[in-house]
């Protein structure tokens, strides 16, 4: 009877690079935190919504991360994409009806429909097909 031991395999984890200045993260130099981000509207997890995680290899970048999300966040987006959401739930149902689904007020609404307008590329249909 031959023995043989068994094989054994061994997997390293991919390096992260760090959000701020894209440089591999040395071992034990990681730092994580969720930020804001109001381009996040989970559709299948709300405990997502509004956030993001980032890495940083230092106090520094981290510091610079969390104030240049912060920096960065902008409420229409925010209802926009809560509204997009809505609309997918409820396909049938016209904007000021979903903007109750996203317990968004008139204003929000028409701020976030203005938002959506002026972007660049805009969208002209929400994705449950109600027009923008």
């Amino acid at each position: 009877m031959s023995l043989t031991s068994p094989e054994a395999v061994f997997h390293t984890r991919r390096r992260r690079t760090c959000d701020r200045c894209g440089e591999q993260i040395p071992p034990g130099k990681l730092q994580t935190a969720l930020v804001p981000d109001s381009s996040r509207v989970d559709p299948a997890d709300s405990a997502g919504h509004g956030q993001r995680l980032v890495y940083a290899c230092g106090d520094e970048h981290m510091a610079l991360l969390v104030e240049k999300a912060r920096r960065d966040w902008v409420d229409e987006q925010w209802w926009f994409g809560l509204l997009c959401q809505a609309s997918r739930a409820a396909r049938r149902a016209s904007l000021p009806e979903l903007a109750r689904h996203a317990r968004l007020s008139g204003r929000q609404l028409d701020a976030a429909l203005k938002w959506n307008r002026d972007r660049e590329h805009p969208l002209r249909c929400l994705p449950g097909g109600q027009s923008c």
